[in-house]
């Protein structure tokens, strides 16, 4: 997988009124009731993106809220704002999650910068619209405050992590937590991408991988990446 670290401009197309999350997952809008669904797809377009596209920039005013369906988004932090090339990721979303939720809470611009790590696909909702919802309906508003809490220890344990000299930990909690949010697709990961991600040097992590790759936790070949013991990975990450 490339980076080619572009502001994309989202592929779009419309999404017909009753096509919900039995045709494309997302895990936000399936725990709502379907008429609830409906209310907030209501007008929704589908995004098509690709890896290594930048979604948003920090403080970027816009008006919709991205309920991913397939592949996976970055949260980075640059050193810089909008410094895209030095920094660390602190967190990933998948088809379980949204980005810039915290705009139907009215709770304000992000700091973040997404960086799309995998192709995917996401539902274009309209942010006032869904401020409006969440205003009148309080089913909404748990099921938005509690996956925003989740992403938030999400980001605490990355952020944390960031601190260890052990490049293998760090390495084990990524991969494992890219596998959680691209299942069931496969893993098309670059150590330069990783390098990024963690904001280390590419040699570190080729060398941590190396190491992985010799006591049969991981294999990988020209970007393909399979998890062999997941548990052990979770153990390394965990330890």
């Amino acid at each position: 997988m490339s980076l080619h670290f572009k502001t994309t401009g989202w592929s779009r197309s419309s999404i017909k009124t009753g096509w919900f999350v039995n045709s494309l997952p997302n895990g936000l809008i399936a725990q709502l009731a379907p008429l609830d669904q409906a209310l907030l797809l209501r007008n929704a377009q589908l995004i098509r993106f690709k890896a290594g596209d930048v979604l948003a920039v920090p403080h970027l005013e816009t008006p919709h809220i991205y309920f991913l369906t397939r592949g996976s988004v970055a949260l980075f932090v640059g050193k810089k704002p909008k410094d895209i090339h030095t920094g660390l990721a602190v967190g990933l979303v998948g088809a379980e999650g949204a980005l810039d939720l915290q705009l139907a809470l009215n709770l304000g611009l992000s700091s973040l910068t997404f960086i799309a790590q995998s192709p995917g696909t996401a539902y274009a909702v309209d942010a006032s619209l869904a401020q409006r919802l969440v205003r009148r309906k309080a089913a909404l508003l748990l099921t938005f405050a509690r996956y925003l809490w989740t992403e938030y220890e999400s980001v605490a344990n990355l952020a944390a992590l960031s601190h260890t000299q052990d490049i293998r930990k760090r390495l084990a909690h990524w991969l494992l937590l890219s596998a959680q949010r691209c299942a069931p697709d496969a893993l098309m990961l670059t150590r330069a991408h990783i390098a990024h991600m963690l904001g280390v040097r590419r040699a570190s992590i080729s060398m941590a991988a190396r190491d992985m790759k010799m006591a049969g936790l991981i294999d990988y070949s020209r970007g393909h990446l399979q998890l062999k013991k997941p548990e052990a990975l979770q153990r390394l990450a965990c330890g």
